[in-house]
């Protein structure tokens, strides 16, 4: 086997490395991005759970305003304990809700946008490897055809080269036919 043919061979086995890599690369950082899109939707369901305890918290406190106001003969759903049921109570548990539901929203949508992330560098990457693997078969090509022959501008074309000696000196001359 002549050094330019194992040069093309390593150069080729380089390549498939190079290729193996990056798909390897991309296998991973695609497993990434199922691991993140999962972080996402546990994050999402504990804002829910929080949003679900705000819901039970201000029943409870609705339930407690309504029995103080009976207890102390006060009609509950009119006048004074109906607005510290609506304004003490009801509004900042239905805007606690609310910031649960955005946060789960918010986990979900930042998850994906992550995982989408780690697609594109994981496509990227085996990309990346698919041009450096051309990159080195293209230069193993270009040593293969240099290697073992004739300088440039000597060859066996239509130039011929004939010269004139002084002692030791030839200078050559060229002729073109």
């Amino acid at each position: 086997m002549t050094v330019a043919v194992a040069g093309l061979v390593l150069a080729g086995v380089s390549a498939m490395a190079q290729m193996k890599a990056g798909s390897d690369t991309k296998k991973a950082y695609y497993a990434q991005a199922e691991h993140k899109k999962l972080e996402g939707r546990v994050e999402a369901v504990k804002a829910k759970e929080q949003g679900i305890q705000v819901l039970k918290n201000t029943n409870k406190a609705l339930a407690s305003v309504g029995a103080i106001a009976y207890a102390g003969g006060l009609e509950p759903t009119i006048g004074t304990p109906q607005d510290v049921g609506t304004f003490g109570v009801l509004n900042p548990g239905l805007n606690d809700f609310i910031t649960s539901k955005d946060n789960e929203f918010l986990a979900i949508s930042t998850a994906n946008a992550q995982a989408e992330d780690l697609r594109f560098a994981g496509r990227m990457a085996k990309k990346q490897a698919t041009i450096g693997a051309l990159s080195t078969m293209g230069s193993a090509m270009m040593s293969y055809s240099s290697i073992g022959s004739a300088p440039p501008g000597t060859g066996t074309g239509t130039t011929s080269y004939t010269g004139t000696t002084y002692g030791r000196y030839t200078t050559p001359r060229a002729t073109y036919g």
